[in-house]
């Protein structure tokens, strides 16, 4: 079990440090946009979509490298103070609010990526890039976060019989 464990938390930290590099590329394409724009008077069509693109992946692509570094934003006034073993009892019963959740992220993406792609959506505007590629992030996205989320959640089970954490 430990193994499997194991490659679900390496496979969400190799996805959330090669995620990690968009800021930089988006960095980059604001800074290529800014220098175009005021120095040279020639602004470009396609920046601000495609930054929104990656700004879009880098959020939902990075989620369950988050959850696998317990970097959410929390309140954490009750919880700080109770045992480990009861945190894991309540993460335990909290976990059904989040398989939910990204169950219907993952199901629904699935659809809306399906959909964009089929029909051969774009966005529009005067650059009109495809948004199928951006809309695939999501159940990409959802699938990496469930299995995280299942990892948390055997960790907890663990925490909660044992009453220590799994090494």
């Amino acid at each position: 079990m430990s193994r499997v464990l194991g490659a679900v938390d390496w496979l969400n930290d190799q996805a959330g440090k090669a995620i990690s590099f968009l800021i930089v590329f988006m960095v980059g394409v604001m800074t290529y946009e800014v220098v175009a724009r005021y120095a040279f008077n020639s602004p470009t069509i396609w920046a601000r979509e495609t930054v929104q693109f990656l700004l879009g992946g880098y959020a939902i692509l990075g989620g369950a490298y988050v959850l696998r570094h317990r970097a959410h934003v929390s309140m954490d006034i009750l919880y700080d103070r109770l045992s480990v073993r009861r945190r894991a009892v309540l993460d335990l019963v909290t976990s059904s609010f989040f398989f939910l959740f990204c169950g219907v992220l993952l199901w629904y993406g699935i659809d809306y990526a399906w959909s964009s792609f089929s029909v051969g959506e774009t966005t529009g505007s005067t650059w009109n890039p495809p948004e199928g590629i951006i809309k695939a992030t999501i159940p990409v996205g959802a699938a990496l976060i469930i299995l995280q989320g299942l990892a948390k959640f055997v960790r907890d089970l663990i925490t909660a019989v044992k009453g220590a954490a799994p090494e």
